[in-house]
């Protein structure tokens, strides 16, 4: 099962060899059922059909897992069979990618990879990334970027984390008291809990536009 996780993942398999290997599996299926003999241009459809359907909804799979999952389900793993027909490998298809074997297969590759993965990167290195990251934002909106599109709220925190924004709570609740009545577009309904979320980020979105106008403007003046 891990082994099948490691290979190529359908996304990256050409659509012509991918319908050669679905043919070949559809064949090798009718014999797992029992199957005496099948009719080639039935399974050509059959593989045509499937190759895209697996491209489209499957392709995070890899062809193995494919393969593995065919064969459970001619075991009747994924409940009785029903026919050589797009219906049967359908419903095994979304029975396996849900299946526990692969989510314990998944959950022990992910676990595996963050014990190889390199060490993590220091707190200074990260402090130093998130500054550059503030100066960027602060640039792009002297720049004229909008400051919807620049996250304002975890901009907001972040300088605030860092002292560099020190608003008074009666600042912060004049700026709450300015969207106390917000509601979304279309008074579409939503939870109150949302509401404020919202009313909160628009806030600090508020108060960090003062903050910005106000360095641009300091800068003007010296």
């Amino acid at each position: 099962m891990r082994e099948s996780l490691a290979s190529e993942r359908i996304e990256n398999v050409s659509i012509d060899q991918l319908t050669q290997s679905v043919s070949q599996l559809i064949a090798q299926t009718y014999i797992m059922v029992g199957y005496q003999t099948y009719n080639e241009q039935d399974i050509g459809i059959l593989a045509a059909k499937l190759s895209s359907d697996l491209r489209e909804s499957y392709a995070y799979l890899t062809f193995p897992e494919v393969s593995l999952c065919f064969e459970l389900g001619a075991k009747g793993t994924f409940g009785d069979y029903t026919g050589v027909n797009l219906r049967t490998f359908t419903r095994w298809l979304k029975a396996y990618k849900t299946s526990d074997l692969r989510y314990h297969a998944v959950v022990e590759r992910d676990r595996d990879r963050r014990l190889n993965a390199l060490p993590p990167v220091s707190e200074a290195y990260k402090e130093e990334r998130e500054r550059a990251f503030l100066r960027k934002v602060f640039q792009q909106y002297k720049a004229g970027y909008p400051l919807e599109r620049l996250y304002p709220a975890r901009v907001y925190q972040s300088l605030q984390e860092r002292g560099l924004i020190n608003d008074t709570p009666e600042e912060k609740r004049h700026a709450m008291s300015l969207f106390a009545h917000w509601r979304p577009p279309g008074h579409l309904p939503i939870s109150e809990d949302y509401r404020l979320t919202m009313v909160r980020q628009q806030a600090m979105a508020w108060l960090l536009r003062r903050y910005f106008d106000g360095l641009i403007a300091g800068k003007r003046q010296d």
